[in-house]
């Protein structure tokens, strides 16, 4: 039997027995010498590629996604310096979560392959065959869209290692030939992959429909529009009972862990409420607030024992975008006030918060302290994600036809639509409705550098931390624009990150640092 080995530690495979597919969590350790003898055990190593999106991986996702942007930042007291430097524009080689990315990206993709070599060399015959491979290949092309879009060029592997040494030999690969891999990747998984599960225990593994997401997102980051429109007419067409936009009304249902098979979801990382061993969803402590020990009670809440660890909080640049009426504060916590802070001059500060990760069962059962379950799980790709993309390819050539898609999303919400139609008034349109529709899901940062937005607005933001003086008090400015009297600012060499510190003193000729770092 081949090894498996990782890019970064070494890999060890998990697995688990459970009749319900994302009640699955690995904890046997397996050898590989003697495994994968049926489909039924390479099953087993795609499980283990599912639960490797989990924790690391996917709170890195949200965390470069958001924290780097006007959405987010780290409230100072925890001293976190990645997250406070990631939201800064300061970002060091040594960066924990870049790390954790890497290594939990490389650990996903060796299992993808593993499968894929052993589906392909010994089970092609098998009924599952084309669902397995599907599967693996779908999660190996996001780990790798997910990595390429953070560092750029990284080391392409397709192929199970059977030699320790030989990890030494796979240098950084052009983006354009891993976007090739992923682009052949995502077009045979949405080939191979059905529309849907019957099964009640396979529901909410991955479908054509989430590879045709992808895969749309990736020529739309590409900017081939045209082939990225086609995509997403394809899922549009698809628009019914079972997929589609959830009542405005019912908005927070969207993120609930109770409704995870909701509609609007194409493709999420699931995770568990109070399971042994846990599989909670680590977003719901990063995003909630912990200012002096002042529990977090939703609308409709009066006994929450609950509150967070500050390092995801929400702008108040962002919470005042919402208006009024805005059916999507339903999901946006606005009852913390950062009473050590006020004075004559600052009467009710609020500190913001999202819900869109709180599980409100922890209400319910009475759990207490920053350490609450959460089984709500980390959206990768929702439909009203898909109508704002398909909005910004029509804009392209009929800005007035993309109107009508911001309008749909904007409808949903309970807010009226005024845009003028001209290119660049709808391109800021929709900038601002996946701000306010997808905030803290992990798409801004990636949004402003796809269009070529990211240092104009990162760099007006930080500018205009000064101003918020005349509203909000000096630390919690501090914390949401950093220094007032440097001001931050996103160069060039920084719409990419740096090369984790190890990996880059490991092979240093094969894994050469980002320029800038």
């Amino acid at each position: 039997m081949k090894h498996l080995i990782s890019l970064v530690l070494g890999l060890t495979l998990l697995t688990s027995c459970s009749e319900s597919f994302f009640d699955k969590y690995p904890t046997d350790a397996t050898s590989f010498d003697n495994y994968c003898r049926t489909a039924g055990e390479v099953q087993n190593v795609l499980y283990a590629a599912y639960g490797g999106l989990r924790d690391n991986f996917a709170n890195a996702i949200v965390y470069t996604g958001d924290l780097p942007t006007d959405n987010a930042y780290c409230y100072k007291v925890v001293n976190s310096a990645d997250h406070i430097t990631l939201h800064e524009s300061g970002v060091a080689s040594s960066n924990g979560m870049l790390g954790n990315l890497w290594q939990s990206g490389y650990q996903i993709i060796n299992r993808c392959n593993l499968v894929i070599a052993n589906m392909t060399e010994k089970f092609s015959s098998d009924p599952k065959f084309n669902q397995y491979v599907g599967e693996a290949k779908f999660i190996r092309a996001y780990a790798y869209y997910a990595m390429v879009r953070v560092f750029g060029d990284v080391p392409l592997v397709v192929e199970d290692i059977m030699q320790p040494m030989d990890v030494f030999n796979y240098g950084r690969e052009s983006v354009d030939n891993v976007y090739v891999q992923i682009i052949e990747d995502l077009t045979d998984a949405v080939a191979k992959l059905p529309v849907s599960y019957s099964a009640q225990t396979e529901i909410g593994r991955i479908t054509s429909t989430a590879a045709q997401a992808i895969l749309a997102d990736v020529y739309l980051t590409r900017k081939k529009y045209a082939e990225a429109k086609t995509l997403y007419e394809a899922i549009i067409a698809k628009e019914g009972a079972s997929l589609g936009l959830i009542d405005g009304a019912q908005y927070k249902s969207i993120f609930s862990a109770e409704n995870v098979n909701n509609k609007e979801i194409i493709f999420a990382i699931r995770y568990a409420y109070a399971q042994t061993p846990a599989m909670s969803n680590y977003l719901m402590r990063a995003s909630l607030g912990n200012i002096e020990g002042v529990a977090i009670n939703p609308p409709g809440y009066t006994n929450s024992l609950i509150y967070g660890v500050n390092l995801m909080m929400m702008t108040t640049d962002l919470a005042t975008l919402y208006e009024e009426n805005d059916l999507r504060r339903s999901v946006v916590h606005m009852g913390l006030h950062a009473k050590h802070l006020e004075g004559d001059q600052y009467p009710e500060v609020i500190v913001p918060q999202t819900l869109k990760y709180f599980d409100y069962r922890n209400i319910t059962d009475g759990r207490s302290g920053n350490v609450p379950e959460s089984g709500c799980p980390t959206i990768i790709s929702r439909y009203a994600d898909i109508i704002l993309k398909y909005a910004e390819c029509l804009n392209e050539t009929d800005p007035a036809a993309a109107i009508v898609q911001i309008k749909r999303i904007r409808d949903r919400a309970g807010v009226t639509t005024d845009i003028n139609a001209t290119k660049n008034d709808v391109a800021l349109a929709i900038e601002k409705e996946r701000r306010l529709e997808l905030g803290l899901e992990g798409h801004r940062w990636f949004d402003l550098v796809r269009t070529g937005r990211a240092q104009e607005v990162m760099n007006a933001y930080y500018k205009r931390g000064a101003a918020s003086l005349s509203y909000l008090p000096e630390y919690i400015v501090d914390c949401e624009f950093g220094s007032l009297t440097v001001p931050a600012m996103v160069a060039d060499y920084e719409l990419l990150y740096p090369i984790p510190y190890a990996q880059n003193q490991l092979n240093p000729d094969k894994l050469p640092q980002n320029p800038g770092y």
